[in-house]
């Protein structure tokens, strides 16, 4: 009876070794992966840089474990970020200006991309629209939250048309231009392919108005912060997949354009009419929080955040990973 209960305790001891052993080898082999991270990538020629180095590898070419998903705009690749959906987003200004006013638990890494030709207003001729002063009274789309949004209110401030004279209808951002072709609206504030779309699809009818020439647009990545599993490795790591990409579009422009043009799935003829007002560049500068600062003072009056201060956003930049990368691309007054 003793032997068999040493028999057994042995026989215990020896699975519970290889057991042990088996946890052990297992942990070691996932230290030695990279977990893999989430990008939300807008699919608009914002995008661009990023578009180009997910087609070309680059990520995993910097040895940076990545999944990418494809939305429509930024305003809902961020709200993936910041839903614990992804650990990186593309996004123009407008968005991080309104998260700013909740929220604190992202970072923005670096601008890669700037315009002043993106946003457009596209109206109706068959709606008596010729002219800005045209706007009161009629139904103007916006996709709420985006730098579009900015734009149609910048744009009617500019002309002079009270927008309180216009009434602003909510476009769904996975087809903006149907309710301007379907008639729903009058006219619609529109960035990106969806401006030639508009034009195409409108034929005769469609038309766009004249913009302000100072209006420009910002295109960001943002990242969760370290504590929530993006290190400043992993952020150094995706900004130099995104500065090769940079290099490329600088460098060879006509290949950069088809690589774009078949990700997004439109004619490269519909890049180009407004490809030579983008700047692609990695930085970080003050023209950017200069710009937040203006929408956050849009947001306030136009009530569409609670009331309170402008966020210091200088505090929602997270600096390192490019400062490591390329220290001249920062410019920051602190």
């Amino acid at each position: 009876m003793r032997l068999s209960n040493r028999r057994s305790q042995a026989t215990l001891s020896r699975r519970f070794w290889l057991s042990a052993c088996w946890i052990g080898l297992t942990l070691f082999a996932g230290a030695g992966r990279a977990a893999t991270l989430t990008l939300a990538v807008a699919d608009i020629p914002y995008s661009a840089p990023v578009l180009i180095a997910e087609a070309e590898g680059y990520f995993a070419a910097e040895g940076l474990a990545l999944h990418v998903k494809h939305y429509p705009v930024g305003r809902i690749c961020l709200e993936r970020l910041l839903a614990g959906e992804a650990h990186f987003a593309t996004v123009a200004d407008t968005p991080i200006t309104l998260a700013g006013f909740t929220r604190r638990d992202f970072g923005i890494l670096a601008t890669t991309t700037v315009s002043g030709r993106e946003n457009q207003i596209v109206v109706r001729t068959d709606r008596s629209i010729q002219q800005p002063a045209d706007l009161r009274g009629k139904r103007l789309g916006v996709i709420p939250g985006t730098s579009g949004h900015y734009f149609a209110d910048t744009f009617l401030l500019f002309h002079g048309v009270n927008i309180d004279n216009v009434i602003e209808q909510p476009l769904d951002p996975k087809d903006p231009v149907g309710a301007l072709v379907r008639g729903e609206v009058d006219a619609a504030s529109f960035f990106g392919t969806y401006v030639t779309e508009a034009l195409h699809r409108l034929g005769p009818q469609g038309r766009v108005l004249p913009g302000p020439a100072f209006f420009s647009v910002t295109f960001n990545i943002v990242s969760r912060p370290a504590s929530q599993g993006v290190s400043d490795d992993d952020a150094m790591k995706l900004l130099r997949a995104v500065q090769r990409a940079t290099l490329l579009l600088q460098r060879e422009p006509e290949r950069a354009r088809a690589i774009v043009a078949k990700a997004l799935k439109v004619p490269v003829e519909d890049l180009a009419k407004t490809w030579g007002a983008f700047e692609f560049r990695l930085q970080l500068s003050q023209p950017l929080i200069t710009t937040l600062e203006a929408e956050a003072r849009w947001a306030l009056r136009r009530r569409l955040v609670p009331a309170g201060e402008v966020p210091d956003y200088l505090n929602l930049v997270r600096p390192e990973p490019l400062k490591k990368l390329d220290p001249s691309a920062v410019k920051l007054i602190k």
